[in-house]
C-alpha cells in the first residue's frame, strides 16, 4: 500500500469512528509531514482523496474540516423495459441539446467553462503539426491507423485486463464511428439488437439510421444490465447482437460486476451473438483500477482453449478520447477480434483514413505520459464533482424521488416526481436558460418521463448553482399529469 493510500486509510477510520468528530479540524499539512515524515504531496493526495469521497472539506485559509453526512437518496428501481423490439425514432429535443453543446453540462457556455485547459496536450498537437511536411500532407495515412498511436493504446489498454496486440487495434473519428462500425460488421436490416435500458442515446440513434430493431433490457442503477434478462430474451427472440456499456454507463452509471460480464460472455457464446462494448467511461474510475473488459475476459478464456480472438472473438471494444481527455479530439479506436478485417474495410469505405497530424500529437502526449498525469488529477475531481452535485440535488429540486450513486463515469440517473414529463419542460427551462436532458431520449418506448440525466462533469460553479436552482422553481411550480 502507497504512503497516501495508509494516510487516508487511518484517517478515514478516524473519522467513521468518530475519534474525528463532525466540524473537527484536521491537523495541517505540515504538521502531518512534520509528525509522520511525510511529503506534501503524499498529504496533500489523500486529503484531496478523502474530500473526493465527502468526508472531509477545505475551508478557505482554514484548513480541512470533517464532513457531516451526507443527505442519502435511494436509487431508483431496476428498469422494466416492455420486452419486444421496438423501431427508433429520433427526438428533435436531442439535436437541439448537441447544437447547444449540452451533453454535459445544464449551462453551457465558455464563459462558465473553468479551469486553464491541457496546455500540455496542446502542445504536442502543435509540436506534431508543425513537424508534418508539406508532403506528408499530401497523402492519406494508414486506415488502420498510426502505428505508433495503437501500441501506446494497447500498453493502455492492457490495464483493461490482460495484453493486447497493436495489429487488433483500428483507429476511428470517435466512439460513435466505432460503434456505427460494429454494428455495419455485425448486422443487417431488421435484425434485433438487445441493448440497456435506460441507455446511450447515440445507440438508439444507430439503430434507427442502419433500421434496426431495439430489444430494451433491464438493468439495475448500480450494477447495470441483467444476465438473467438477456437470457430470457435470447429464448424468444433472435437477437444478432448485444450493445453495452460495463463501465459507468450513461446515464445512470452503473458499473457491471466481473461476474456478471463472465455470463455475458457465456451467453454470447452459446447463441453466436456478438457483443458490442462501450468502454468510454471506464478511465474516469473512482477507485484505484479501472474496471476489466469484456474483452479482455474473452481474450483471455480463447486462449486458455487454444484460440485466438482473431478467430472466435464475439466482442467489438470500441473507445474513444472523448469522456477522459477532450471532446474536441473526435479520435477513437476498436478492437473488433475476428471483425478486424471487415471493420477495417468499412472504415475505409467510410472515413478513408484519420488525420495523421492528431494521431502524432496525441501519440506523443500519451508516450510522455501526459495522459496518466492528467487522469490522476481528473479523477479525484470528478469524485468531488459527483458528491457536491448529490449533495445540493437533494436540496434544489423538490420531488426528488431518487438517484443513481456512480462511482465512476459523469452522469447521475433522477427520478422526479411521478407524473412530471421532463420531455415537456425541456423548452420551459431553455426559456430560464437552463438546458436538461430529459429521460426520455434514453429509451425507444414511452418510458422514463420523470426521469432526467445531470452531467457532474463540470464544477458546480455559482453560477450553475443559480441554474439548478431555477430548474427547481420550475419544477415546483410544474403540474404533474395523471398516472394511468
Amino acid at each position: 500500500m502507497l504512503l497516501y493510500q495508509q494516510l487516508e486509510q487511518q484517517l478515514r477510520e478516524d473519522i467513521r469512528s468518530g475519534q474525528l468528530a463532525v466540524g473537527e479540524r484536521l491537523p495541517s499539512v505540515r504538521r502531518i509531514c512534520q509528525q509522520l515524515q511525510l511529503s506534501k504531496s503524499t498529504v496533500l493526495t489523500a486529503y484531496a482523496r478523502l474530500e473526493a469521497e465527502g468526508l472531509i472539506h477545505a475551508r478557505p485559509r482554514s484548513g480541512y474540516f470533517v464532513s457531516g453526512q451526507r443527505t442519502e437518496l435511494k436509487q431508483p428501481d431496476h428498469s422494466q423495459p416492455v420486452p419486444t423490439p421496438l423501431e427508433v425514432s429520433a427526438d428533435q429535443v436531442l439535436l437541439d441539446i448537441m447544437r447547444k453543446g449540452a451533453a454535459f453540462d445544464l449551462l453551457p457556455s465558455p464563459a462558465h467553462c473553468s479551469g486553464e485547459g491541457n496546455e500540455p496536450l496542446r502542445r504536442c498537437l502543435a509540436r506534431a503539426q508543425r513537424r508534418q511536411g508539406s508532403t506528408e500532407q499530401h497523402y492519406y495515412d494508414d486506415p488502420q491507423g498510426l502505428e505508433e498511436l495503437r501500441e501506446q493504446l494497447a500498453q493502455r489498454l492492457a490495464q483493461g485486463g490482460g495484453p493486447i496486440g497493436s495489429e487488433e487495434l483500428v483507429i476511428t473519428h470517435g466512439c460513435q464511428h466505432g460503434l456505427l462500425l460494429a454494428l455495419l460488421a455485425t448486422t443487417q436490416p431488421g435484425d434485433v439488437v438487445a441493448l440497456e435500458s435506460p441507455g446511450f442515446y447515440g445507440n438508439f440513434q444507430l439503430l434507427q439510421s442502419l433500421g434496426l430493431k431495439a430489444l430494451e433490457l433491464p438493468c439495475s442503477p448500480s450494477t447495470g444490465l441483467s444476465p438473467e434478462a438477456l437470457e430470457l430474451a435470447l429464448q424468444h427472440w433472435p437477437v444478432k447482437v448485444l450493445m453495452v456499456s460495463p463501465a459507468y454507463a450513461t446515464p445512470t452509471g452503473a458499473c457491471m460486476t466481473d461476474e456478471h460480464k463472465q455470463q455475458l460472455l457465456q451467453l454470447a457464446r452459446g447463441h453466436n451473438m456478438a457483443i458490442i462494448e462501450d468502454d468510454i467511461y471506464a478511465e474516469l474510475h473512482f477507485g484505484m483500477r479501472r474496471p476489466r473488459t469484456l474483452y479482455s475476459y474473452e481474450k483471455e478464456q480463447l486462449q486458455q482453449t487454444g484460440q485466438s480472438v482473431a478467430q472466435a472473438g464475439n466482442v467489438i471494444l470500441c473507445s474513444s478520447f472523448s469522456k477522459c481527455l477532450s471532446r474536441d479530439l473526435r479520435l477513437g479506436w476498436v478492437a473488433a477480434g475476428r471483425y478486424r478485417d471487415a471493420i477495417l474495410q468499412l472504415k475505409l469505405s467510410t472515413a478513408i483514413a484519420s488525420s495523421r497530424t492528431l494521431q502524432l500529437g496525441v501519440s506523443e502526449y500519451l508516450q510522455q505520459g501526459g495522459l496518466d498525469r492528467f487522469l490522476r488529477q481528473r479523477r479525484i475531481q470528478l469524485q468531488r464533482q459527483c458528491h457536491q452535485w448529490l449533495e445540493q440535488l437533494a436540496v434544489a429540486l423538490p420531488g426528488l424521488q431518487s438517484s443513481s450513486q456512480p462511482t465512476g463515469g459523469l452522469s447521475v440517473w433522477l427520478e422526479l416526481e411521478p407524473g412530471l414529463d421532463t420531455l415537456q419542460l425541456y423548452y420551459p427551462a431553455l426559456r430560464e436558460d437552463v438546458v436538461i436532458t430529459p429521460g426520455r431520449l434514453f429509451t425507444s418506448q414511452p418510458r422514463y418521463q420523470s426521469f432526467l440525466r445531470l452531467s457532474f462533469a463540470h464544477p458546480l460553479t455559482p453560477e450553475r448553482q443559480a441554474a439548478l436552482e431555477r430548474l427547481g422553481k420550475l419544477l415546483g411550480n410544474a403540474q404533474p399529469s395523471a398516472q394511468p
